[in-house]
């Protein structure tokens, strides 16, 4: 499988200047600034998140935006290289539990995904789980903790979950280029149905780019992917619906993304890079479809990559023929709001009276997740209990 995006180049001497510039310059500046933010905008609700919080969020920022591409291609882990990691200290007497996922076509490409579980291996009550990053970096640890610690709070209230994590291909190779993810979301649910869970017993969660690829999953159900050697027709068993889908901060416009409102520019308390490099990314995907020959126009692949571009219909079976419940939240502070606004509001809702869309105040970017990547329990993060609920809720609280 690819790794996290490993680039053949090797750092120049402009980007060991860029990293000085940013361990001596920009993050003692990010730090000072996020101490006194309280005390500059002491009514703004980010600021009511604990200072360490708020630290670790600068930390991240200042990396994602300012890092060269060179950089961050070398020092990115893998993704098993992190459930590794979080094996290690989070369930050293369970190990690791491994997928590998089969392959049933060539396609050109011999990529396999694998699903990493937390805890045992289950055929009911399974969330599903597509980590986010950009399609440039594979799951990472504080993603791990998080569905850990939901797995540890569910199991007090009597209810036993199984949580798989579907690593995929990430990064600039032609290995990674799209639909490889689609052809690999298609497989992780193969697998689980062929192992005997049921539709009804599966919960489809996402963040970031991984909510983009359950929308370019559902898409597919709907409306099959135009080259099937490439992604081969998926269709759950008649009259079967998968129990819900978890949605955070949805990545849902990859192109021309001002174009939704100001939150992409002005959000700058977000942890995504600057809008530049965020654009960038988005862009660098799009243009990973440059190898697909197809006999008609390439904006017939749109709706997969973007659902935000698609007919406003184009999500009209997703209640009948998809899934029961839909939720989906986002930050108030998040560079995505006004996106997933839009997109929730033309092409999801008016279709499924089950979906819900909750905006967090003083909420960025995958929020719920980001109290993991310095602690192993939510800072005081009123939505995670929120989202456990539902989530409960859909295997049916004991």
């Amino acid at each position: 499988m690819s790794d996290s995006g490993t680039s053949n180049s090797n750092p120049s001497w402009i980007d060991y200047l860029s990293i000085a510039y940013l361990i001596a310059v920009r993050v003692p500046f990010a730090l000072l600034t996020t101490v006194l933010s309280p005390i500059l905008r002491p009514t703004h609700a980010y600021n009511k998140k604990p200072l360490k919080r708020r630290l670790g969020d600068a930390l991240m920022r200042e990396a994602s935006s300012h890092l060269p591409g060179s950089v961050t291609d070398r020092m990115l882990p893998t993704g098993l290289e992190e459930y590794q990691r979080f094996v290690t200290k989070y369930q050293p007497e369970l190990g690791m539990t491994v997928d590998d996922l089969p392959l049933v076509y060539d396609g050109g490409r011999g990529e396999k995904a694998q699903l990493f579980w937390i805890g045992t291996r289950r055929t009911d009550k399974v969330v599903l789980y597509f980590p986010g990053g950009g399609y440039a970096c594979q799951v990472m640890v504080m993603m791990l903790k998080f569905w850990w610690y939901a797995q540890r709070q569910w199991k007090e209230k009597g209810l036993e979950v199984g949580i798989a994590v579907l690593s995929y291909s990430v990064g600039s190779s032609p290995d990674a280029a799209f639909p490889i993810q689609l052809f690999q979301a298609t497989q992780a649910v193969n697998h689980l149905l062929s192992q005997g869970c049921k539709p009804s017993d599966i919960q489809i969660t996402g963040d970031s780019a991984g909510a983009n690829l359950i929308a370019q999953l559902f898409s597919h159900m709907i409306h099959p992917f135009p080259l099937p050697s490439l992604v081969p027709a998926f269709n759950l068993p008649p009259g079967t619906r998968f129990r819900g889908v978890y949605m955070l901060s949805p990545w849902f416009s990859l192109s021309n993304p001002e174009q939704w409102g100001s939150s992409f520019r002005n959000n700058n308390f977000d942890i995504t890079p600057t809008h530049q490099k965020l654009r960038n990314s988005g862009e660098l995907y799009l243009n990973s479809i440059s190898h697909i020959i197809i006999p008609y126009e390439r904006s017939q692949l749109t709706p997969y990559l973007e659902p935000i571009l698609a007919p406003d219909n184009w999500f009209s079976d997703l209640r009948n023929a998809v899934v029961e419940r839909v939720l989906i939240t986002a930050g108030k502070e998040e560079r995505f709001l006004n996106q997933i606004e839009v997109c929730f509001k033309r092409k999801i809702k008016p279709y499924h009276s089950d979906a819900v869309l909750l905006v967090q105040n003083g909420g960025i970017h995958d929020d719920v997740m980001m109290d993991f990547l310095i602690a192993d329990e939510p800072l005081g993060n009123s939505m995670t209990p929120v989202v456990l609920e539902w989530l409960a809720e859909g295997f049916g609280t004991p």
